[in-house]
């Protein structure tokens, strides 16, 4: 391909990710100052800064957000790192890894739900305890969950971006000379323990600081997962502006538009304090590093990370597991710890709508997912062809940059703004215009799946393919992607799960028209119908992980199973031709 079409089609490309962010950013920073044109004002002020300071939710909103965003991704990366430390390259922790991306597959607001029906007053930690250990005959008058001060927040957090990290943490260790160090240090007489925490450990942590701001990121401006679990008088700063955006005083706008920038600027002294921090943390610990010690009082951290990390995904396990127990259960009375009566009449009460929630969430989420998929590969293409051709083979594509900003970025900062663009294109509510939200999310996590696998896969073999018969198309698809196949899948299967779990982008391009098992899951949660609720949840649950698993087993099984149908294929045409002939 010619380097002139490369470079148009890669700037096109750049230009249709970044257009929707400008343009949210744009919607959102000038209501910010009192500008918005389709409600009459042309006149730029400060008055909704003022607004938002004289605001006492704000205040108490922004302490939550602080607490909660700073205090979940320290103790997510700390039990991370305990546990990766503990278990790594011993036999027993695969069947932690076996856990982690059935737990990544599933969307927040499902975790949360399972976490409700876990820790609430009525959950199954204390019927399991009552009435023989606390000897309550009724549900106590409790706040287990939505508790003010954010922590059933802060342990939800945790157990979605625990797995995560520590997903990461484990592709990253193929970087480092894991097996050589670990032997080098035990030779020498240092625990397990102390070699991470001085040797590997330093080693990991540059190599996982983006995945680390992304998780800060979203822990700081989470909505969904707050609004089912999360405290409520007063809520995050997130959920305080997406009560704002949706006020029905339109002047409320400029106010939680100003709020939504003093957000933004807030993640960003976030993580300039965060890595200002971890460089103060590095420097105070670096005699401690290099004192030679074989053990350390600090080692015990680790120890209890451990305990407390494998807790966690125990409790999300049993979460998920609760999900089938509300959906079928008839009779469940406080305090059995088991129905007392089970029924298929909620799930098939629920049918009506569950199909419509599953049609809207299945087709928004194929679509997204195969757009990205598409979109990925032609830009990995072009990426590999501007590394093989290109003097400076290293040089970094202003699309590599930018295919992080939407998940750096808050939702509530700029999906805002980009709705007054849906609303003067006449798109707002139209599957389209959701499927584009959704893609805007979904591309940076199928993009950077695929990435790695693609720009390492030889291109020899596809060489030689064209040299025997030279049909490029032909053999890209027969060759080079039935050998990337694997990653492929699981590509797919992350951002069909990302797409799954988006929330905000649904409710705001879709304005209620079409509602999925996310959205109609969180609106929901606070009905007080554990059963139907339960439905919801359990089939929002289902679906990454049938698709995650479908991605583990096709690839292994996919070329079996091709021979095996073109067999039949053949010996049901040879068999039709002879019928024919006689």
């Amino acid at each position: 391909m010619p380097l002139k079409h490369i470079q148009w089609i890669t700037g096109f490309i750049t230009v249709l990710l970044a257009l929707p962010i400008v343009i949210g950013l744009v919607g959102t920073l000038l209501p910010a100052f009192h500008y918005f044109p389709p409600l009459g004002e042309y006149d730029f002020s400060l008055s909704p800064w003022y607004n938002v300071f004289s605001q006492g939710e704000f205040y108490a909103g922004l302490k939550l957000t602080l607490i909660t965003g700073i205090g979940a991704p320290v103790l997510a990366l700390w039990l991370a790192l305990s546990l990766l430390a503990w278990g790594y390259q011993r036999p027993f922790f695969k069947k932690i890894e076996a856990l982690l991306s059935p737990i990544l597959a599933i969307p927040h607001a499902a975790i949360a739900i399972g976490l409700l029906f876990l820790l609430s007053p009525s959950g199954w930690i204390v019927r399991l305890l009552s009435p023989w250990l606390t000897g309550f005959e009724r549900p106590p008058n409790w706040i287990t969950v939505q508790d003010p001060y954010g922590i059933s927040l802060i342990f939800a957090l945790i157990i979605k971006e625990m797995p995560y990290l520590l997903f990461v943490m484990l592709a990253a260790m193929k970087s480092i000379q894991v097996r050589e160090s670990m032997q080098a240090c035990q030779a020498l007489g240092y625990s397990r323990f102390t070699l991470w925490r001085k040797v590997l450990i330093p080693q990991l942590y540059p190599i996982i600081r983006l995945p680390i701001f992304i998780v800060v990121a979203f822990s700081l401006t989470v909505v969904d997962l707050a609004l089912v679990i999360g405290p409520n008088t007063p809520s995050t700063l997130a959920v305080t502006l997406f009560r704002w955006f949706n006020d029905p005083d339109l002047a409320m706008r400029y106010t939680a538009s100003a709020g939504a920038i003093f957000l933004m600027i807030t993640i960003v002294l976030t993580l300039g304090g965060w890595e200002l921090a971890h460089k103060v943390f590095s420097a105070m610990t670096r005699c401690e590093r290099s004192n030679g010690k074989r053990h350390g009082v600090s080692d015990i951290l680790l120890g209890t990370g451990v305990i407390l990390g494998a807790f966690t995904l125990l409790s999300a396990c049993i979460a998920l597991i609760l999900l089938p127990f509300w959906s079928l259960a008839k009779r469940w009375r406080f305090p059995d710890a088991l129905p007392s009566q089970w029924t298929w009449d909620n799930i098939e009460r629920a049918a009506p709508l569950l199909m419509e929630l599953s049609a809207n969430t299945l087709i928004i989420a194929l679509f997204s997912t195969l757009i990205a998929c598409a979109i990925s590969l032609l830009m990995l293409e072009i990426k590999r062809h501007s590394m093989t051709n290109s003097a400076n083979p290293s040089q970094q594509h202003a699309f590599d940059w930018l295919i992080y900003v939407p998940i750096l970025l808050p939702q509530i900062g700029f999906l805002f703004g980009l709705h007054v663009l849906l609303i003067y294109l006449n798109l707002n509510g139209d599957l389209c215009a959701i499927i584009a939200l959704h893609l805007m999310y979904v591309l940076p996590y199928v993009y950077l799946t695929l990435k790695g696998p693609y720009l390492a896969y030889n291109e020899d073999y596809l060489l030689q393919a064209n040299r025997l018969n030279n049909r490029p198309w032909r053999h890209y698809v027969s060759v080079k992607t039935a050998m990337l196949k694997p990653a492929l899948f699981t590509a797919f299967a992350m951002g069909f799960s990302v797409s799954i779990a988006q929330y905000l982008p649904t409710l705001i391009a879709g304005e209620g028209r079409y509602s999925t098992l996310t959205t109609e899951a969180v609106a929901q949660a606070a009905s007080g119908d554990r059963k139907q609720v339960g439905s919801m949840a359990l089939l929002q649950a289902f679906f990454p992980v049938m698709v995650f698993w479908l991605a583990q087993i096709i690839p292994s099984r996919w070329t079996a199973w091709r021979l095996t149908i073109k067999k039949r294929l053949k010996k049901a045409l040879t068999k039709k031709d002879k019928t024919c002939s006689a």
